[in-house]
């Protein structure tokens, strides 16, 4: 049986006397991509961070593909982790001249730099930029350069810190492109965003982060605030729960469990809001609503109802759920 890519005990990080991860046990698993969900702040970072072993934890243990490792890492350790920061920065000099310097301060041989910053290139679709100066790149072709450099070693595991960043559409959709061929090339891709709607197409699973910690709770209808006897304060909000658990700050709501109509409706859920409808998406078996009450809702109802409700862009819909679609943490 393959040893997952990852295997997290107890892992405990503090900065400023202040606990910003904190997670018990966590396995990721090997030749998959992985979405690292959350805001920010929610501590994606910082366990990027560890897993590149670029940090340690105050507390814990990290297993590399079921092996304890030691710092500094060992050159076999070093060569299987390509990490590409949110924030790249590429040396003077050409992309080549960056992806060839990476080779050899990773011990690769000589006589395979050619060969292998050719592959990197093509993997990224940048031989065309291969002779220019990094200064000269746009922003998204920095990120390609970026991930040309960390895969050139052809490692096991690829780790992206919010690879989407301040990217326009066309960048975009070229890196998304890269990281699903990268996944099907037996590679453990991870990457973090704070796009949940992102992440979730495109990763195979996914790993919600809130205040450093890992929750199984859905995070597309993920809001802040306070609980009151049993009413949860968003600021711009009010919402009914079942819940009243002391010192909580976070609700989500199941999007499958919210109804979506015209009109208000006479029924016994508890929560009921009015807001403009602002986008229609195709999920695979389904079809996503977003609608702007104040606190942004996400939908998801099948093609059938969207059609019986006959609704457009910019329409005022209401959205209903019940209180036990809550969930308080």
């Amino acid at each position: 049986m393959t040893a997952p890519a990852y295997q997290l005990h107890n892992i405990k990080v503090h900065y400023k006397q202040r606990c910003v991860l904190d997670i018990d046990k966590l396995s990721l698993q090997q030749n998959q991509c992985i979405a690292l969900l959350g805001d920010n702040g929610a501590g994606k970072s910082t366990l990027l961070n560890l897993l590149a072993f670029t940090a340690q934890a105050n507390e814990g243990e990290i297993l590399l593909a079921g092996q304890q490792v030691s710092y500094p890492l060992s050159t076999t350790h070093r060569q299987s982790i390509g990490y590409v920061s949110q924030h790249p920065l590429l040396l003077q000099g050409s992309v080549r001249d960056n992806i060839m310097l990476a080779l050899k301060l990773q011990g690769i041989g000589s006589q395979h730099h050619k060969e292998l910053t050719q592959t990197a290139l093509a993997q990224v679709n940048l031989e065309q930029l291969a002779d220019q100066s990094t200064a000269t790149l746009s922003g998204g072709e920095l990120k390609r350069a970026a991930i040309a450099r960390a895969i050139s070693y052809q490692p096991d595991i690829l780790l992206l810190d919010e690879p989407f960043s301040h990217l326009d559409q066309h960048h975009y959709q070229q890196l998304e492109t890269i990281l699903l061929q990268l996944s099907k090339q037996n590679k453990t891709v991870i990457f973090s965003t704070h796009n949940r709607l992102q992440g979730l197409a495109l990763a195979d699973s996914s790993i919600n982060l809130v205040n450093g910690r890992v929750t199984s709770t859905p995070l597309l209808n993920l809001f802040h605030g306070n609980l009151h006897h049993h009413i949860f304060d968003t600021g711009k909000l009010q919402i009914y729960t079942t819940s009243n658990i002391d010192n909580a700050h976070n609700i989500a709501i199941d999007p499958n469990e919210i109804i979506i109509s015209k009109h208000a409706l006479e029924s016994s859920m508890r929560n009921c809001f009015s807001g403009r409808l602002t986008l229609i998406a195709e999920e695979i078996d389904s079809i996503r609503l977003t609608v702007d009450c104040g606190e942004i809702f996400h939908a998801l109802i099948s093609q059938e109802s969207l059609t019986q409700l006959a609704l457009s862009l910019g329409d005022t819909v209401y959205l209903s759920f019940k209180s036990t679609a809550t969930k308080v943490f």
